[in-house]
């Protein structure tokens, strides 16, 4: 019996030092929930500290060079400050396909579950001709 127990206690010891096989992905406040919306895009949507909402910080401590979103404000908040969805990764499936892209701006006169996309980004998931697709989107794996 002494025996089992030392085994278990090493064992337990063990486990409690081990890192994580699986972080969870940084989602905000966004949770785990499959959102529903529209994406628009704009062809001269880069990413400039200068040209969007969200701070350096620990969840974005550099702009991406592709593949960015801007939030609606609904679930952004405030378009004069950060936000704590800056940084978030976000998988956007539309009628051509699947793209991930990270949250780095906001942007007013969209509703709950809008996104505007960087043009690459945006060809990845509809039609440019279109310039708006239905999507849903949820915090990347």
């Amino acid at each position: 019996m002494r025996v089992s127990y030392a085994i278990f206690a090493v064992s337990a010891a063990m486990l409690a030092l081990a890192p994580s096989a699986m972080a969870a992905p940084y989602s905000g406040n966004l949770g785990t929930a499959t959102y529903q919306g529209v994406a628009k895009y704009t062809s001269d949507y880069s990413a400039s500290w200068d040209d969007v909402a969200c701070e350096k910080s620990a969840n974005l401590p550099s702009l991406p060079k592709g593949n960015i979103a801007a939030l609606n404000l609904a679930q952004y908040g405030s378009e004069h400050s950060s936000s704590v969805n800056c940084g978030v990764v976000v998988q956007v499936t539309g009628p051509k396909g699947t793209v991930k892209v990270q949250i780095v701006d906001a942007v007013g006169g969209q509703r709950k579950g809008d996104l505007v996309l960087s043009k690459d980004a945006f060809a990845k998931i509809g039609t440019l001709g279109n310039g708006i697709e239905k999507i849903t989107w949820s915090v990347a794996p």
